[in-house]
């Protein structure tokens, strides 16, 4: 018994001593801290934070509207699929008593390129305090690579980023280009979903100039008379309109159609297909040129 714990221990041991030496040969990338740079660019449609790294690749945070900030990490020469690394915030060399990590996350490879959404303000947090960025990456051939940031200057373009993070748009063109709004039973009352959607309909064409036109499609569900149903999509839609104008979009802009339940999208025999089909679908499109509400800005 004894000597089965004995043999569990060294390789325990051997194990640990194993991975620290792996840890300790890995190959270490870093900018020279007179020669780091961390670059700042933003709008109201995303912002972005770069920091080269020398000899490797770009590390870099990302936010988008409507998502939650992304990690990243663009390698140079390196590619890795379906691969994980630990990407880590650490004290700087001249503050730390120790380098134990204050924050981590998982960065998931998918070819030259890594990226995190877990836990990651806490590396936004660590520009602000001058702390380090460090990611730990061990290859299928057993090679080991650790890149660290440079943290110097780091306040200013988290201020900046701070900033433009609170004027991003509320939802990207990909969530608004076509918009399904469903409504209650003989209703064409507007929802605070639908308020919400709307208003981050109008920010998004009050920001980009190359939306043309707003298309809206009242509908109905099969319940009760078909003449009742053309006149209740045809509220729903000019509900909808009214909304949009009331809150900046230029009346111009707009075309509404009204189809009764001629256009379902599921069935009007249960519940729940009649739901979805009591709708007014809205698509955004786009132009080469600028439109009135963009050129008027």
């Amino acid at each position: 018994m004894k000597y089965s714990v004995y043999i569990s221990a060294c390789l325990v041991f051997m194990c640990t001593a194993i991975t620290n030496n792996a840890m300790a040969t890995s190959i270490k990338y870093q900018t020279p801290f007179e020669k780091a740079q961390w670059l700042f660019s933003g709008d109201p449609f995303g912002c972005e934070i770069n920091h080269r790294v020398q000899s490797f690749g770009t590390l870099g945070l990302i936010a988008n509207p409507g998502e939650v900030l992304t990690l990243s990490l663009q390698a140079d020469w390196l590619s890795l699929d379906n691969t994980q690394s630990q990407a880590f915030v650490v004290p700087p060399s001249w503050q730390a008593q120790t380098q134990q990590p204050i924050a981590t996350t998982s960065l998931h490879w998918l070819g030259s390129q890594a990226l995190a959404q877990h836990n990651t303000n806490a590396f936004l947090e660590a520009l602000e305090q001058g702390s380090t960025w460090q990611v730990n990456i061990a290859t299928p051939e057993s090679s080991s690579y650790q890149i660290s940031s440079s943290p110097i200057s780091t306040q200013t373009v988290a201020n900046q980023f701070r900033i433009c993070r609170q004027q991003l748009l509320p939802k990207p063109f990909r969530y608004l280009r076509r918009l399904e709004l469903q409504f209650a039973t003989s209703s064409s009352l507007l929802s605070a979903a639908h308020e919400q959607d709307l208003y981050a309909m109008y920010r998004y064409i009050q920001a980009d100039p190359t939306i043309a036109e707003v298309l809206i499609d009242g509908h109905a569900d099969a319940s009760g008379d078909h003449l009742a149903n053309l006149v209740l999509s045809k509220a729903r839609a000019d509900e909808v309109m009214s909304r949009l104008i009331e809150l900046g979009v230029p009346a111009q802009m707009i075309q509404t159609r009204h189809h009764g339940n001629r256009a379902p999208v599921a069935s009007n025999l249960d519940t729940a297909g009649r739901k979805l089909n009591r709708r007014v679908s809205i698509r955004l499109v786009k132009s080469a040129t600028p439109s009135a509400l963009g050129a008027s800005k």
